[in-house]
């Protein structure tokens, strides 16, 4: 879940984009279905909340390559060239940027090459081809990973190579994004232009903390139910197992700890011998099961997180829950008669 997050906030964040404007009641592009005119919008490129000309249309859409024959997942980027919504040029890591649109306008002829950006982790050569919506695609450049949830790949191309791809050459987009002007929050700006667009109702304005928070929300922290009460009982069930095999373990040592109070150990001697055994244990579990986990993170399927903190927390609750069971067992232990544990009735 927490890999998840990070995918789920990867891309966002990178745009630099800090207004996320898609269509009325829509609940946002990322997670309903918003079409936008931009036409319509022209009035976003000179708007007093946000930074001149930085309202940058964009298609954000999943979609099903075929690549090497074989069908993948993937989201496609449809973005003006030197707008906010992809890499530029210098942030490529191998190759070239796409072939962009000739006009600034939504020229219906306007179409460029076929041509996608893809990301670096998609094990794809320049100059390979993929299918998208039976489009035949060429590989010109490789970009930084920006993976989307569940490791799904981004495919960065010109706007109309998108729309021509998937909206049939609709001039439709999902969303246009923005950066505030100076002297602007935000909030104040989304406040604003949904105020102007009051009497029309035809753009839903979000912020980027807003946009974040319904990707978490659809992508991940509602799906993951289900998994959040596996995770309370598999906390239940590790633990029982844990304490119950540091309290077996213990008891296993009856006969010794007689014979330990038979020749005039303490009690208080007996529990320090113990406790040092317990802790001892605990440790060196602990140790092991956190080398383990980052092995098996680095070698898991997705892309797995684990956080400091949260490795602290597991590490505090499991040491406490084999000291528990160790003291518990102890106590058991230290009560019994010295002879009856000679006579081995334990």
């Amino acid at each position: 879940m927490n890999g998840m997050r990070i995918q789920a906030q990867q891309y966002p964040k990178f745009t630099g984009a800090n207004i996320w404007i898609s269509a009325e009641g829509s609940g946002s592009a990322f997670i309903g279905f918003s079409l936008l005119v931009p036409e319509h919008l022209p009035y976003l490129d000179h708007a007093l909340p946000l930074k001149p000309k930085s309202a940058s249309p964009l298609v954000f859409a999943q979609a099903r390559p075929v690549i090497r024959g074989k069908l993948g997942k993937a989201i496609v980027v449809g973005y003006k060239s030197g707008k906010l919504g992809g890499p530029t040029q210098f942030e490529l890591t191998e190759g070239r940027l796409f072939t962009a649109s000739e006009y600034e306008e939504w020229a219906e002829a306007d179409i460029p090459l076929r041509e996608v950006v893809v990301d670096e982790k998609m094990d794809l050569e320049i100059g390979e081809r993929i299918l998208i919506g039976n489009k035949d695609l060429k590989v010109v450049g490789k970009a930084k990973s920006l993976m989307f949830v569940l490791d799904t790949p981004l495919l960065f191309m010109d706007l109309r190579t998108a729309q021509e791809v998937l909206l049939k050459n609709s001039l439709h987009v999902n969303m246009v994004i923005a950066q505030t002007a100076k002297g602007f929050t935000p909030e104040r700006a989304a406040k604003e232009l949904e105020a102007f667009d009051a009497e029309f109702k035809t753009i839903d304005v979000r912020t980027l903390e807003q946009t974040l928070g319904d990707i978490i929300d659809t992508y991940v922290d509602e799906p993951m139910k289900a998994v959040q009460f596996l995770r309370v009982m598999l906390w239940l069930a590790a633990g029982l197992i844990v304490g119950m095999i540091t309290y077996v373990t213990t008891l296993e040592k009856t006969q010794e700890i007689g014979v330990l109070k038979a020749i005039g150990a303490s009690n208080f001697y007996v529990a320090a011998l113990i406790s040092k055994q317990v802790i001892l244990m605990s440790v060196i579990g602990v140790i092991c099961g956190l080398i383990l986990s980052y092995i098996f993170a680095v070698a898991a399927p997705i892309f797995v997180s684990i956080h400091p903190i949260e490795s602290g927390i597991v590490v505090l609750i499991s040491f406490v829950v084999c000291c528990a069971g160790g003291y518990l067992a102890g106590r058991k232990a230290i009560a019994v008669d010295p002879m009856v544990a000679f006579r081995g009735e334990m």
